[in-house]
């Protein structure tokens, strides 16, 4: 796992940019960091090192002749078997790192060998031969990478990272605060800054020596085309996500796996156990807190299979809290459990250098209530709006966002209702969108896009009524793009790398995708349950452990923590503050009707946080050339 960045060369200034760069990128590679200039292209990369800890390791690593170079982050999982293939071609390798497979796949089948990498990836190769620069992304967006879209070329793993090195002015993008309002974070391919735009996931982009680009998609849209009837048996299900298994735990450091009590972790550990490994586990806990700390039940699971598990309870200042999404995220970000997910990593830290989450599960075999939940769209739409509306008032009960299964129920079939008398589509976005109420959005200055916000990138990202493929197809197509490739994947990210952890996703394995598209839609959701295969699968592997109760999400009480020990804290931060995006003392007096937009303040919250480290970045740019 690394960080990666590149410039143009302009005038003598490469070795000071770079400097700043690897900087900025240190968290992501605390075991080492290079400079090198080849071709019009400063190449500046910090290293996390897990597979090969030698110093024979350098970056950039280049092909046989020194005409090839390439800056990489991420994993390739299935690299033992890419380099038997490259050495029977004759390629020569100088290291056992999986990275160098890359530049050799590239040498050997261009663009078409980034589709033969089962991993996670961003990556950057500049060809000495053409002048050529290309940048690529793996078929998911599990990595970051982002690039300018005027002015001087530049690239790198971390958004605010180019505007600290001069590459980028750092102006806000107020069409991506619109989008935040809505989604709480902010769709590819904006990052919030005008002039960065994220790479999108499975594309490639080719830069040619006289500055004109292509992009290239070399991965298949998942969840494209028609829904297969054929039923897929559950032994091969259970044989690919062993694999997956066994793929993600290979590295030369050691590993470790999040454990949250739910059915993926659960499974991924159970394999990881019966492959022979004893990873330590490690859960966040929510003492006193419910329904929201599964601590116990992960516990229980990590004695029943006799591995070593580590328990860090929530106890995060409102100060602490806003300092670590600070630090970490570099696009803006309201997903609160992203704090929950920063306590893990640090707890991991302590232990190991990899992880496993089960990230992924939900999102390809179809684990959310609102993949479901809209096939009541008809038969809510038969009780009268007021009745709903009157009943969903009580589903914020004091004691968090997901009290009860009641509540759960009471707040979807709210947003059904609102959604009106649209086609199915129309209420799937009224349960993903909007998601800041009038009132918080009324504190973002920029954030009143007509059309709504999800409506655009619905239409951008190409979820139409008309497309092909079942409605659940296309949902999970649209939220593959949406909801993973911008939150859960990104809230993972950045928490793990901000201390210089790996975190690795099998559920999310290239085997495991491309089974997921041949699952019939009847073999992932019903009315009634979701995740078919998975819980099936778990029943049988776990049966006393997994596949029972329903669906938790990972979640912090933000209310409870609003209402209690972060309510001055939060006021009064919220009355000091200096932003040209919220209004803080209108802010602060949202804090006052926690619990009911608890979600919300924090999203305000983290917003005017990412604002202020993209104004320490400007700063640094102007110090660093005055």
């Amino acid at each position: 796992m690394c960080g990666i960045a590149g410039f143009e060369l302009a005038h003598d200034d490469g070795a000071q940019r770079a400097r700043i760069l690897n900087a900025c990128l240190a968290n992501r590679g605390p075991d080492g960091d290079w400079y090198a200039e080849h071709g019009d292209f400063g190449l500046a990369q910090t290293r996390l090192a897990v597979i090969d800890l030698s110093d024979r390791v350098t970056y950039p690593l280049a092909n046989e002749d020194g005409t090839l170079w390439l800056l990489f982050n991420g994993e390739i999982y299935d690299h033992r078997r890419l380099r038997e293939q490259l050495e029977s071609h004759g390629h020569r390798f100088q290291t056992d790192c999986d990275a160098e497979v890359v530049v050799h796949a590239y040498e050997q089948w261009g663009l078409e060998g980034f589709a033969r990498l089962n991993g996670m990836y961003a990556l950057a190769i500049v060809d000495e031969r053409s002048g050529e620069l290309v940048l690529a992304r793996d078929p998911l967006g599990i990595k970051p990478l982002v690039r300018t879209t005027g002015g001087r070329f530049a690239f790198a793993s971390d958004a605010t990272a180019l505007v600290s090195a001069g590459l980028n002015s750092g102006q806000i993008d107020g069409e991506a605060i619109d989008e935040y309002a809505a989604f709480h974070y902010v769709p590819h391919p904006r990052t919030g800054i005008v002039g960065i735009e994220q790479i999108e996931p499975g594309t490639a982009v080719r830069r040619g020596a006289d500055g004109s680009e292509e992009l290239v998609r070399f991965a298949p849209q998942p969840f494209d085309g028609r829904a297969p009837r054929a039923p897929v048996d559950l032994d091969e299900l259970d044989d690919v996500l062993r694999g997956a298994v066994a793929r993600q735990l290979v590295a030369d450091v050691d590993v470790g796996i999040l454990l949250s009590g739910g059915v993926d972790s659960s499974l991924l550990l159970a394999y990881a156990v019966a492959l022979g490994a004893r990873p330590s586990a490690f859960t966040v806990g929510f003492a006193g807190h419910g329904d929201f700390d599964e601590s116990s039940r992960a516990g229980a699971l990590a004695r029943k299979l006799g591995v070593p598990h580590h328990v860090r309870h929530f106890e995060l200042s409102f100060e602490d809290a806003v300092e670590a999404m600070t630090r970490a995220y570099d696009t803006p970000f309201g997903d609160a459990s992203a704090l929950a997910t920063l306590l893990l990593a640090q707890l991991a830290r302590e232990h190991v250098t990899v992880v496993l989450s089960g990230t992924g599960g939900d999102d390809l075999y179809a684990g959310y209530y609102r993949h479901r939940i809209h096939r009541l769209r008809r038969a809510l739409q038969l009780v009268p709006a007021p009745l709903l509306e009157r009943v969903a008032r009580g589903s914020y009960a004091r004691g968090g966002e997901r009290s009860s299964a009641m509540a759960l129920a009471r707040s979807y079939a709210s947003r059904i209702a609102a959604a009106g008398a649209g086609d199915d589509l129309d209420q799937y976005l009224g349960l993903v969108g909007d998601r800041t109420s009038p009132a918080a959005r009324s504190v973002i200055a920029v954030a009143a896009s007509v059309p709504p916000a999800q409506v655009t990138v619905a239409e951008r990202l190409g979820l139409a009524t008309d497309g092909s493929g079942s409605r659940l197809r296309q949902l999970q197509r649209f939220e593959l793009a949406t909801y993973l490739a911008g939150d859960l994947l990104v809230k993972e990210d950045r928490a793990m790398m901000a201390v210089g952890v790996e975190g690795r996703v099998p559920m999310l394995d290239q085997e495991m995708l491309r089974l997921a598209g041949r699952v019939p839609d009847r073999q992932k959701a019903s009315l009634l349950s979701g995740k078919r295969m998975l819980r099936e699968l778990a029943r049988e592997r776990l049966p006393e452990m997994a596949g029972s109760g329903r669906k938790r999400g990972f979640a912090v009480p933000l209310s409870d923590q609003f209402a209690g020990p972060w309510r001055g804290a939060a006021i009064q931060w919220l009355h000091g503050l200096e932003s040209t995006l919220v209004d803080g003392p209108a802010a602060a007096g949202l804090v006052t009707r926690a619990p009911s937009v608890a979600s919300d303040v924090w999203a305000v919250v983290a917003l005017a946080a990412w604002e202020a480290r993209v104004g320490r970045a400007r700063a640094a740019a102007l110090a660093d050339t005055a």
